[in-house]
């Protein structure tokens, strides 16, 4: 008896007997992956990037603008796409003041005609003519430079004269119509003025250093208001950062200047004849010819002429 019930108590040892813990369920591979690779809060808070900062604001240039000769949009003034071309820089001339190009073919003649609106003119390259109606006999051609103030109403006439083409920089006080008038009467010259290059009269900016930057006023007085005058930099010369109290046309003539504004680095890079900038008013801008041989542009300016250095305030006009 007692050694049937020491095999019964040795058989139930050896199969574990009831009081064996219950083996835990092998997982699918689905819960594997849901567990192990399942991120915790902080590992995800890890992982997310917070996005980039907005880039900064462009700088406030007023509206400034620089064209380069190959920039220039050029388009037919003529339906059928022949005869002079125009390219507009600034402003809208069948609307009101503008400023822009003409480029007009080698021999190409306008024939008496009128214009509203008083508009200047330089001849930025080619050989023009331009005259009062009946004065063809007496004009003569002008090279790159030479200017002329045309009245509106008043009958004159053009013709680019050359192997080359003309190409004029306008200045317009208001919409640039063109009504021709092949019967016109020589009329009386007014305030009609034409400046040929070659006669100008050059005079320093600066009486203490005659070296140094020279100006010819083609139209108005400097010191009164608007004006228009041909500017001439050294080899070397850097007017550095500075602003002027009216706004500015120029048209690079000759030479290879830089001009820059304050946000941009370095000097500014040098720009070929043909350049055009428009500069706002009290903006501060940077001039400096490169090169060896002297900077020459032609300047439109809207106000009296004044030089303001970079981080000084214009002085009070004079009481009255």
């Amino acid at each position: 008896m007692k050694a049937r019930l020491a095999a019964v108590l040795i058989m139930v040892a050896g199969c574990g007997g009831g009081n064996k813990k219950p083996q835990e369920p092998t997982p699918t591979p689905g819960d594997m992956g849901a567990t192990e690779g399942a991120a915790t809060d902080t590992e995800v808070a890890e992982v997310k990037q917070e996005p980039p900062p907005p880039p900064p604001p462009p700088p406030d240039t007023g509206g400034y603008k620089l064209v380069a000769p190959g920039e220039l949009q050029w388009a037919p003034l003529s339906p059928d796409g022949t005869g002079p071309e125009m390219a507009v820089v600034h402003g809208n001339p069948q609307e009101g003041a503008a400023a822009f190009f003409l480029r007009i073919p080698p021999g190409a003649k306008a024939g008496p005609h009128t214009h509203s609106a008083d508009y200047q003119a330089v001849v930025v390259a080619g050989s023009h003519k331009h005259w009062l109606a009946g004065g063809a006999k007496k004009a003569k051609p002008l090279d790159a430079g030479s200017h002329w103030f045309q009245p509106g109403g008043q009958a004159h006439d053009d013709q680019c004269v050359g192997a080359e083409p003309c190409i004029l920089f306008i200045v317009s006080d208001g919409k640039f119509d063109f009504t021709a008038d092949p019967k016109a009467k020589a009329p009386k010259a007014g305030k009609y003025k034409l400046s040929a290059r070659k006669a100008l009269k050059w005079t320093p900016l600066d009486p203490a250093q005659p070296d140094g930057m020279k100006m010819a006023v083609v139209h108005g007085d400097p010191k009164a208001g608007a004006f228009g005058m041909l500017l001439e930099l050294p080899p070397g010369a850097n007017a550095g950062l500075h602003s002027h109290t009216g706004d500015y046309h120029a048209v690079i003539l000759s030479g290879a200047p830089a001009h820059w504004l304050p946000h941009e680095q370095g000097e500014g890079e040098a720009v070929a004849p043909g350049t055009y900038w428009w500069q706002p008013g009290g903006y501060d801008h940077g001039d400096r010819c490169t090169g060896d041989a002297p900077c020459v542009a032609f300047v439109w300016e809207t106000a009296a002429m004044d030089f303001i250095p970079a981080g000084t305030k214009p002085a009070a006009a004079p009481a009255e």
